[in-house]
C-alpha cells in the first residue's frame, strides 16, 4: 500500500475525522489483533461480532488509526488517548468499499476478476502466479472473495502494480453486480455453473445468471474466458443471458475450444501432467499440485495470461513452480502419514474429484474423512447419495462419515464390504476413534464444507503427528 493521507481517505468516504489528523496509512486491517502501528483498523459490524468492540486490542497493539460508525464508542476511544485518528462514518462498511475504490482508482492497472461454483481459488492462484512472472501483480489472498477482502485487496495496490487479479465468491443474486460496480474488471474469467449455494439461489439458472454478472459492465473491448465444458458456459447460453456485447474466449477438452486441454495425466504424488493446445500450437505442461481436476484451473490462468501477453511457454514454466493452496487438496506427510487437508469446502463434484486423487495414490491404507456437504437445496439427498456411490467404487479402505447428511455415505459405501465403516452426527464422537485408527503408512483424505468443523480435526491431526515425528 502507498502511504496514503487521512484527508484522502476521509474524502473518498464521506467521513469525519476526529483526533489526529495528520497521520497517514500504510495498511488495513479488519482483525483487531492484525492491526499495529500505521495501520487502519476498520470496525466492522457483522451478524455474530462486532469490530467496536477490538478497539482496544487493536490500540495495545499499537494501532492510532480507526474507520468506526459508532461516535459514542470513538468518544470512549478519545477520551483514553485524544491523539488517535479516527475516521467517523455513517456504515464502516460502505466507507471501507468507497475508500478502497478512490484508492485503487489512483492506479492505471489492469483489473482480472475469476469466479465460479468451483476451481475459482485454484484458478486465482494460478493466474496471478503466470501474469505475476511478467507484470508487477497483486491478487486475492487466501479466502478473501466477499465484500471485505476485495476491498482489502485493493489496498494492496501502489504506483509500481500493474495487474490485479480478485477473487468474487457470492451467494445471493447480486453480489458480484455489486462488486463489478465498483471494482469494472477488464477481464472475466468463470470457472464453471456448479451447484454451490443452490439452497439460496434456487435453481442452477439462477446461479448462473448471478455468476454472469461478473460481465455487466462489459463492452466490446472487454474479455471473458469461460471453462467450455460446463454446461450453462458457451457462447449462445451466454449471449442469451447477457447480450454478449464483449469478446469471449472458451477453454476446455472438446474440439472447437479457442484453448483445448488434453491428455491429462495424474501422477499420484508427484502432480499432474498435461497438453495445451491454441492457436495451433501445442505446449506440455506439469505442475506439482494433487488432482487431474486442477488442469481446467490452469488452463483458465494460462488463457488469462495469454490474454496479457504472457506465452504459453512462460505460463509452463510459471505452473511448474507453483504451490498448493492451504486446506485445498494440500498433502504433508508426518510420522509415517499422509494427510490430505480438502476441507476449505465441499460440493459434489469436488467430494468425487478429491476421491479421484485419492484412488491415484499408493498407500497401506486409505482413509477418507467425509462430513456433510451443505448450501445444496434440493440437491442435497442427490448430492450426498452421489459422494456415498462413488466411495463404494473407490479404493477406500475405512470411512469415517460426520454429520446428519453425511448418513447417505455411510449407506452407500455399505454394499462395498472391503470398507470399514464409521459414523456419527457429531465429530467429537468420531474424533478420539480417528485418532486410534490412524497407522504408518495410512494416506487420509480429510474433506466437507466449512461449518462442519473439519478444518479443525485437520489441524489437530497435523499437530498431533508433528509432535509424535519430532
Amino acid at each position: 500500500m502507498r502511504p496514503t493521507s487521512l484527508d484522502f481517505l476521509a474524502s473518498a468516504a464521506n467521513a469525519r475525522i476526529l483526533g489526529n489528523r495528520s497521520r497517514s496509512v500504510f495498511d488495513v486491517k479488519i482483525d483487531s489483533r492484525e492491526a499495529a502501528a500505521g495501520c487502519l483498523f476498520v470496525c466492522v459490524i457483522g451478524d455474530i461480532n462486532d469490530g467496536h468492540d477490538y478497539i482496544h486490542g487493536a490500540y495495545d497493539n499499537g494501532c492510532r488509526i480507526f474507520l468506526m460508525s459508532r461516535e459514542e464508542k470513538a468518544d470512549e476511544l478519545l477520551a483514553r488517548d485524544p491523539d488517535v485518528s479516527i475516521l467517523l462514518a455513517a456504515d464502516t462498511q460502505i466507507a471501507f468499499r468507497d475508500m478502497a475504490k478512490a484508492y485503487l482508482g489512483q492506479f492505471d492497472v489492469k483489473k482480472l476478476a475469476i469466479t465460479g461454483s468451483v476451481g475459482k481459488t485454484s484458478t486465482r492462484t494460478y493466474t496471478a502466479a503466470i501474469i505475476g512472472s511478467r507484470y508487477d501483480t497483486q491478487s486475492s489472498k487466501k479466502n478473501l472473495n466477499t465484500h471485505l477482502g476485495l476491498c482489502i485487496t485493493c489496498f494492496q495496490a501502489d504506483e509500481h502494480t500493474q495487474v490485479m487479479v480478485f477473487e468474487m465468491g457470492m451467494d445471493r443474486s447480486g453480489e458480484i453486480a455489486e462488486y463489478v460496480d465498483w471494482i469494472r474488471p477488464d477481464t472475466a474469467v468463470i470457472t464453471n455453473v456448479g451447484i454451490s449455494h443452490l439452497e439460496r439461489l434456487g435453481s442452477r439458472d439462477a446461479i448462473a445468471d448471478a455468476k454472469l454478472e461478473i460481465v455487466k459492465y462489459f463492452g466490446p473491448d472487454n474479455l471473458l474466458i469461460y471453462n467450455a465444458d460446463s454446461d450453462y458456459l458457451n457462447e449462445e447460453e451466454i449471449t442469451k443471458r447477457t447480450g454478449g456485447n464483449f469478446r469471449m474466449y472458451s477453454v476446455g477438452t472438446k474440439e472447437g475450444c479457442d484453448m483445448q486441454l488434453l491428455r491429462v495425466n495424474a501422477e499420484g504424488a508427484a502432480g499432474i501432467r498435461f497438453t495445451l493446445k491454441a492457436n495451433d500450437i501445442a505446449l506440455d505442461y506439469a505442475m506439482p499440485v494433487l488432482g487431474a481436476h486442477n488442469a481446467i484451473d490452469a488452463a483458465l490462468a494460462v488463457a488469462a495470461g495469454l490474454s496479457l501477453g504472457v506465452p504459453m511457454t512462460q505460463a509452463a514454466k510459471a505452473l511448474s513452480e507453483v504451490k498448493p493452496n492451504p486446506r485445498r487438496m494440500n498433502a504433508v506427510r508426518l510420522g509415517g502419514i499422509t494427510v490430505i487437508d480438502d476441507t476449505y469446502n465441499a460440493s459434489p463434484e469436488s467430494m468425487k474429484a478429491a476421491l479421484d486423487v485419492l484412488d491415484q495414490l499408493r498407500a497401506e491404507r486409505k482413509i477418507a474423512i467425509l462430513a456433510d456437504m451443505l448450501e445444496l437445496g434440493e440437491m442435497e439427498e442427490k448430492g450426498h447419495l452421489e459422494v456415498g456411490r462413488r466411495v463404494a467404487n473407490s479404493s477406500v479402505d475405512v470411512l469415517f462419515a460426520i454429520g446428519r447428511r453425511a448418513k447417505a455415505y455411510a449407506d452407500c459405501a455399505a454394499v462395498n464390504e472391503n470398507i470399514k465403516i464409521f459414523y456419527a452426527e457429531d465429530l467429537a464422537e468420531l474424533e478420539p476413534v480417528i485418532r486410534r485408527t490412524l497407522l504408518t503408512g495410512d494416506t487420509v483424505l480429510i474433506k466437507g464444507s466449512n461449518i462442519t468443523g473439519v478444518a479443525g480435526l485437520a489441524q489437530r491431526i497435523r499437530d498431533k503427528l508433528s509432535w509424535e515425528d519430532q
